[in-house]
């Protein structure tokens, strides 16, 4: 491979924004596989296709990084963001596999809560990575990124909590307690995102 030797600034931030935007879908998609439990098959299906561009994002980032002597960002933070905005929709891709897996057939309302949460983080990567080039403006998402995670956490304990006290099958115990702790993933992926963003302004501010 042959190595550039002048900056690639637009390549890298252009595909951080299709990868958040990517990411983005994935979590709508998954919202309305659970709040519209209908044509599940199809919904599955649809997100597996989502998580499959956002592996080819993430190839095309590290083949930039491969090939670009000078790049805008450090490379371990052009890196760790391809991964865990990679990884945001591939948990997405997991979930709705696993509901599918599980033979689920009713959504409790606690993975519709945080599915929605999901989405509002997303939507705030979005706007992070929109802006990321100008490392401006960027508090304010991160802010709300690590206040979603926190009301992330409280659905899920409150899910669980609830799941053990008004579930006495073991096996739908077995499914819902990992369904959720999967979409909980999937929102602190979003905080991970968030961090390194923060970390980048740090640096370069």
């Amino acid at each position: 491979m042959r190595l550039s030797l002048m900056p690639k600034k637009s390549i890298f931030f252009t595909l951080f924004s299709q990868h958040a935007q990517n990411a983005l879908e994935a979590a709508q998609a998954l919202e309305k596989l659970v709040s519209d439990f209908t044509l599940l098959e199809d919904k599955v299906r649809d997100i597996h296709a989502i998580e499959h561009y956002g592996d080819n994002l993430t190839h095309q980032i590290i083949h930039e990084v491969n090939g670009t002597f000078v790049t805008p960002l450090d490379r371990e933070d052009i890196v760790g963001l391809a991964s865990k905005l990679d990884d945001v929709t591939d948990v997405c891709w997991d979930v709705a596999e696993m509901i599918s897996l599980y033979k689920v057939t009713s959504i409790r309302p606690a993975a519709i809560r945080q599915a929605r949460t999901l989405v509002q983080a997303a939507g705030e990567v979005v706007e992070s990575l929109r802006n990321l080039e100008k490392l401006e403006g960027l508090e304010p998402h991160w802010i709300k990124i690590h206040t979603l995670e926190n009301e992330g956490d409280a659905i899920f304990r409150e899910a669980v909590a609830d799941l053990f006290a008004h579930s006495t099958d073991p096996v739908e115990i077995i499914k819902w307690k990992d369904i959720y702790g999967l979409i909980e993933v999937a929102i602190d992926r979003c905080e991970d995102v968030a961090n390194i963003i923060e970390m980048i302004v740090v640096k370069h501010k």
